[in-house]
């Protein structure tokens, strides 16, 4: 597994892609799930595919007096990601600029021009942008405008309970 810890370690050349972002802690079944089909649909395509997630998790610079207990630290994300058979993991720093960076900026900047992304795959809650202002909706809509496909999973529930980290904490 290829690991980024920054964009401009990403060659030029990268890709084509299946990419999914998350905070993924955890690495948990709804993230499993997700994974699992990414990685099968990128070996269908002959694409790699990409897990983009953060350090720190973006709570702690967004809210740093939240205290967020995380379920796995990064060296054990990084662990478990790879596990899965992942080809790439983006571990993008997460900063302020990066917290004030817009939807569609991060989809054209990230996951189009640096990933160069033919398919994005995200859970039914999926936020991102500034704000948290973007959802499944929109990463749709931009999908179709930059010619990526967007292949969005339902919730997951066990024994009536919904799998998430949140819920896991």
């Amino acid at each position: 597994m290829q690991i980024f810890y920054r964009l401009e370690e990403i060659p030029p050349d990268f890709g084509p892609s299946l990419v999914s972002v998350g905070n993924f802690d955890g690495v948990h079944r709804a993230h499993l799930r997700v994974l699992a089909e990414l990685i099968v649909r990128s070996r269908q395509t002959g694409a790699k595919s990409v897990a983009v997630t953060f350090e720190p998790h973006p709570m702690r610079i967004l809210r740093p007096d939240s205290a967020l207990k995380l379920l796995t630290p990064t060296p054990e994300k990084l662990r478990l990601l790879e596990q899965t058979g992942i080809d790439a993991v983006l571990l993008l720093p997460f900063t302020r600029d990066l917290s004030l960076m817009g939807s569609r900026d991060f989809v054209q900047q990230i996951i189009c021009n640096r990933l160069n992304a033919i398919e994005v795959h995200e859970g039914y809650n999926f936020r991102f942008g500034h704000k948290a202002a973007g959802n499944v909706e929109l990463l749709s809509t931009l999908g179709r405008e930059l010619s990526f496909q967007v292949v969005v999973y339902p919730e997951m529930r066990l024994r009536g309970e919904s799998v998430s980290s949140t819920r896991i904490r």
